[in-house]
Formats: C-alpha cells, structure tokens, sequence
C-alpha cells in the first residue's frame, strides 16, 4: 500500500509539471486501464455487428482484412505509446497535438475525436438495442430501438457518474464477456466444422467491377470498424496509477488481444457455418451470426449467449462515454471551450468530471435520435477518428523534425521514423477507402455523405472556435496552477 501511495504522489507531481493538479482520482492499475481500452474496441461489439457485412460483401476471404488492419493500427499504437508516456494527460490526443503543434491544431484533432466519439456512443448502443429487444421478446420496431438506446445512454452516464471504482465493476465484466463472445462460443464452435481450414482463402466468386480487389477493399471495412478504442487507455491516464508505464501497455495488448480474439472468432464462425452459400444471401439470412448459432448450438443456448453480446454492448458504450467525457473535461480545463468552469468542475464526492459527462450523454441521446441513420453515423465516428490519429501521425513526425525527443520510459529509438511514416501511409490509405464512393448508381450526396458529415463537423468547429468566448491560459479557479 505504501508503494502504491508513493507512487501514485510520483504521478501527481509530474502533473503539475504540466500545469494541473490532481483532481481526478488514481486508482485504476494495468488490468482495469486495459479494460478501458480492450471494452471500448469490444471484439464482440465488433464481430456481431459487422461479421454479416464482411461476409456477404467479400466472402469468407474477407477474414484476412484483419491482420492487415491490426498491423497498420500496430504501427498507430506505437506512436502513441510514445505520446502516452511522455504527456500522461486526460483527454490524450487533445494533449497530444496541443503540446506537439500548439493549441489551434490540438483544439481541432480533439474536436474532431470529441464528436467521433458521441457519435460512437449512439451508435454502439443503437446497435446492441436489437439484441436487448430480441432477447426482451419485443418487436424492435424503430421507436422501439430509440427508445432502448436512449435507456442504455442514461444508465452508462449514471455508473460513469459514479466513479471509475464502480465503472471497472462493468469493465470487467465487460472484459469476461468479450472472452467469452469470442474465445469461448469459438471453441465450442470448432466442434462443429462444417467447413474445411482452407474456407477462409475462399471468395465463393464474389467479384466486383474489375475483380476481387475492389470487393475485398470494401469487406476490409469489417476490420478498420473494429480496431480503435485503444486509445482510450491514454483518456483515462490521470486516473492511471503509473501511467507512463501502464497506459502504452494497456493499448497493445487491447490491440492485440483484440485482433487474436476476433481472428479466433472469425474462423471458428466460418468453419461451423452449415451452408455458405446461404449464409451469404442476404435476402435469406439478414444476420449469418444468428443462423450459424442457432444451426450449431441451438435455439435455446443462442438465446443465452445473446445476453453476454448484451452485456459488451453496455460495457463498450460505458467505455466510450468515458474517453468523450475526459476530452471535454481537458478542453474545459484548459479554458478552450464556451462554460469552461461548469465543465471543468469535479465532483468532490465522485472525483469525476459530473457536468463534462452529462454533456456528453445529453449529446449522445440527441444525436441517438436519428440513430436510424446508423451506416452514416458509425462511418462518419470511423472516419473521425482514424482522421484524428493521422493528424497526431503528422504532428509527431513534425516533432521529430523540429528535435523532440521520446520519453526514455517508451521510446522507438532507430524504428521511429520508419513506424511513424508507415502509421501515416496505412492510415491515409484507409481514410480514402473509408470515403470513397461505393453505390456507383446513387446520387451523388449518398456517395459522399460520410465526406460531408466530417466536413460539417470541422466547419462547425472552426465557427465555434473563432467566434465563442473562451478563457485560455486564464486561471479558471483556485484548482488550477501555472502553465508550464
């Protein structure tokens, strides 16, 4: 307890460095802060939303998108590994590029990764609220789905209300069941092989305009989808005890693990599914992942799986609203939002930052809303973030040219210019993938929605930004210290 304590005083004094006391509580250790990052990226969430979208657009070939995503988002993770260890600060990509670039360039990534992350948070809850509905025994109409998502954003806000000692409660066992999703219905579908090793070179002669490739590329969504949320370990890094160390640990291993975990998942749903052909029919089976379960495990043990897919969306969700919350609580605590002092304030009970976080629930509700646009909403919350990160890709390779060094607690050393160019190259690649036009026969507005959602957001953040009163490099209240 004594070293705990020692060390956690450690961490409080290189925070003033920064120009912040400590006001959020320490307490989460290397397991709980990978749970974070490891929920909030949800394999499970992942899997059972998009397993049908990559199987019927690219075929069971579409499993090899994910290995090329992990490693691209390896080479990202890397990078912020760096970042994490040298500028342990809440709301970390915020940080991040306000320390590498200045405060304009950092106000813009964490505007744009702020609204990707409400927008993630509808999205998720919208998309376990068939599942709640499924297993509730109701229609799922559409009133119906909003309604359920509305009643899932409240009572994620309510237990992050409460603190991270009882959020971690729903973290772990948001972990438990994201092994379970995914590790454990695999082995017990590999007892149930219908279909050979080799099904997962197969295309079963999909093709697209020009051959496989074009097909493929759009499949490989199914994985750009999944493997973010790492991240969020470095959101949270005030509440870290040791974060220089802890926070880069926690997002590879919830990278990795991740990418095991739903490799795993993949082959093992592939290899059990009955007809593959069918599978494939959309028009005959809307959800393959209920088909193969049900023709695998029965109806009965489906169902009772269905809660574990539940319990991850909740988990997930709650992870996600907690990573918005401490940007919001960064950007007030720096003075650079309008309401800055209501947003920055922290519950003297609950050691959270109540008002940044009800901000972003009363959001996320409003943006849930027009959850029925659900493609649009999780493209746009993709093409945020991955804009986000390629942003903070281009800062730091800005900073090594301008000298500024690693912290020596992570540091790449020979490896960071190649990793650092590397991360820059997949993502850009990536971002083009994501907003290319891919419905030829629609109109054009369709074809570009996701390119005019993210355009919007930025516009609205430059008119914010230029014309809303702010109090930068002001001395909010007696809490804060000076800027270094």
């Amino acid at each position: 307890m004594a070293e705990i304590e020692q060390q956690i005083d450690k961490d409080n004094r290189f925070l003033e460095q920064f120009g912040y006391r400590q006001e959020l509580q320490r307490t989460l250790k290397i397991f709980s802060n990978f749970g974070v990052a490891f929920t909030y990226l949800s394999p499970v969430v992942g899997f059972y939303s998009l397993f049908g979208f990559g199987l019927q657009t690219g075929g069971p070939a579409f499993f090899w998108s994910i290995p090329i995503v992990v490693i691209g988002q390896l080479m990202v993770v890397l990078i912020f590994s760096e970042l994490a260890a040298k500028y342990p600060l809440a709301g970390a990509l915020y940080q991040w590029a306000r320390r590498l670039m200045g405060r304009t360039y950092g106000w813009f990534v964490g505007w744009i990764y702020g609204w990707a992350l409400l927008v993630t948070i509808a999205a998720v809850d919208y998309g376990g609220a068939p599942y709640i509905a499924s297993a509730l025994g109701i229609a799922g109409t559409q009133t119906q789905l909003i309604l359920i998502t509305l009643i899932m954003i409240v009572v994620q806000t309510l237990i992050n209300m409460v603190g991270f000692t009882r959020l971690t409660v729903l973290i772990n066992v948001g972990v438990a069941m994201e092994i379970l999703g995914t590790l454990g219905i695999g082995v017990i579908l590999l007892f149930f092989g219908h279909q050979p090793v080799s099904i997962v070179n197969r295309t079963m002669d999909v093709q697209g305009h020009g051959g496989y490739w074009p097909v493929f590329l759009m499949a490989l969504l199914f994985s750009a989808f999944i493997f973010y949320g790492f991240e969020s370990a470095a959101d949270v890094a005030e509440e870290v005890i040791d974060p220089r160390h802890r926070v880069p640990k926690a997002m590879i291993w919830a990278l990795g693990v991740g990418g095991f975990t739903t490799m795993f998942a993949v082959f093992a749903f592939l290899h059990a599914t009955p007809n593959m052909l069918l599978a494939m029919n959309l028009a005959k089976t809307p959800n393959p992942v209920a088909y193969i379960l049900t023709a695998t495990i029965g109806i009965t043990a489906a169902k009772i799986f269905l809660w574990i897919v539940i319990i991850a969306f909740l988990s997930c969700g709650a992870a996600v609203e907690a990573a918005a919350t401490r940007v919001f609580f960064s950007y007030a605590r720096d003075g650079a939002i309008p309401f800055s002092m209501f947003l920055s304030h922290v519950s003297a009970k609950y050691h959270t930052p109540v008002n940044a976080l009800w901000l972003s629930g009363v959001v996320a509700l409003l943006i849930s809303l027009s959850a029925q646009f659900e493609s649009i909403l999780t493209s746009f919350a993709v093409v945020g973030i991955y804009l986000a990160f390629q942003l903070i890709m281009l800062a730091a390779l800005i900073a090594r040219i301008r000298g500024v060094k690693a912290d020596e607690l992570f540091n790449l050393r020979g490896w960071a210019w190649l990793i650092n160019l590397l991360a820059m190259g997949y993502g850009v690649a990536m971002i083009m993938n994501l907003v290319r036009p891919s419905h030829p026969t629609a109109p054009w507005y369709i074809n570009y929605e996701v390119f005019l959602a993210t355009a919007a957001i930025i516009l609205s953040g430059t008119v914010v930004y230029f014309t809303a009163p702010r109090m930068e490099d002001l001395h909010l209240d007696e809490r804060r210290v000076a800027k270094r």
